[in-house]
């Protein structure tokens, strides 16, 4: 029989106790990196599915329209994931990205004054998993006086645009500025034939239908727009004018309200937006949209002055209303509508008078 004596007992009973203190540090050392684990990338799921990677590829054009060859091409993620690149003797790149939203851009390390617009890449709302898109170096000159950046849209760098749609197009917007209509709609009517994907066509030629009064035709040719690119500005105003003619006050809302947030630039959306929320009486929001509509461009929505004149009178503000009417018919003695808009402001004088 093999004896312990009491002292070997204490002494086994502290080792154990040693090692059962060293077990529960440990086991709560495990359930602290599991916790650090869980917190930082969620909880694992037996059926997770792994990220899609996405092929981001395309081509690099020197201004003289020749491949740039052994250029830098970055792209960048909300994410934080920041990849670089050189193009190949023919000058093509190529990323492996998860779907997600990126925006690329391109320099020339030998001429430093070259430049890309960015792009902004949507890679989660494409179909399959590769994106072309295409990045164009351009000089310092072809600049445009618009000091804000200019992005453009995975929609419109994947475009492979025919050479007889983008002349006919050019040739289409030329005539529209040198107010040759109808000469107008017939070559953008011939663009969007030879390139029925060409949303930039087809928002020149609502645009066109607008001034025959054509609202029918305008419509249909932005919805098209909108479908192709449901980020381009011009479809997005176009709808809302549509709908605003239509007296579609909520459907005009919507579609001005988003045709701010792509670009908040546009007098004439804050315009548009004005009067649509002042005819269901929402007169806060539509006197913010007036004001801001006069704030970019105080010629081109003078009309704010009218629809101003008429939130005022609501709100019996009758001195004000009357300035307003007042500012309007000095920038525009000779409108259509003046002679009756100066009896109504003799009305608003007379009835603040009253008051």
């Amino acid at each position: 029989m093999v004896t312990v004596s009491i002292h070997e007992s204490h002494a086994s009973l502290r080792w154990s106790a040693g090692i059962a203190r060293k077990a529960d540090e440990y086991c709560r050392a495990r359930r602290a990196l599991l916790f650090l684990f869980l917190l930082l990338f969620g909880t694992p799921s037996l059926h997770a599915r792994p990220l899609q990677a996405t092929i981001v590829l395309g081509t690099v054009t020197l201004p003289d329209g020749n491949p740039a060859v052994h250029v830098r091409v970055k792209i960048s993620g909300q994410t934080g994931l920041n990849f670089d690149t050189v193009t190949d003797s023919s000058g093509r790149y190529q990323f492996q990205v998860p779907a997600g939203r990126y925006r690329l851009a391109a320099s020339n390390p030998q001429d430093a004054s070259q430049f890309t617009d960015p792009i902004e890449a949507d890679t989660s709302r494409t179909a399959g998993n590769r994106v072309l898109v295409n990045l164009y170096l351009r000089e310092p000159s072809t600049k445009t006086n618009n000091p804000r950046p200019g992005v453009i849209s995975l929609a419109e760098a994947s475009q492979q645009i025919p050479k007889e749609a983008k002349k006919a197009f050019d040739e289409g917007v030329r005539r529209k500025n040198d107010k040759q209509i109808e000469k107008a709609v017939e070559s953008l009517t011939r663009a969007i034939d030879s390139y029925p994907g060409y949303f930039q066509a087809l928002a020149e030629r609502g645009q066109l239908y607008i001034m025959r009064n054509q609202i029918a035709e305008a419509s249909e040719d932005f919805s098209r727009a909108f479908k192709l690119n449901d980020e381009w500005g011009p479809a997005l105003r176009g709808l809302g004018y549509c709908y605003l003619e239509q007296q579609k006050f909520g459907e005009a809302i919507r579609y001005l309200e988003r045709a701010i947030e792509v670009d908040p630039s546009i007098a004439n959306a804050h315009l548009f937006l004005g009067i649509a929320t002042l005819a269901i009486d929402r007169r806060d929001e539509a006197k913010k949209a007036l004001l801001e509509a006069l704030k970019l461009d105080a010629k081109a929505a003078v009309t704010a002055h009218i629809y101003l004149a008429d939130l005022h009178a609501r709100e019996e503000r009758y001195k004000d209303a009357a300035n307003e009417l007042r500012i309007y018919l000095d920038a525009r003695p000779d409108a259509p509508n003046a002679a009756r808009l100066k009896a109504k402001e003799a009305e608003m004088r007379a009835k603040a008078k009253k008051q």
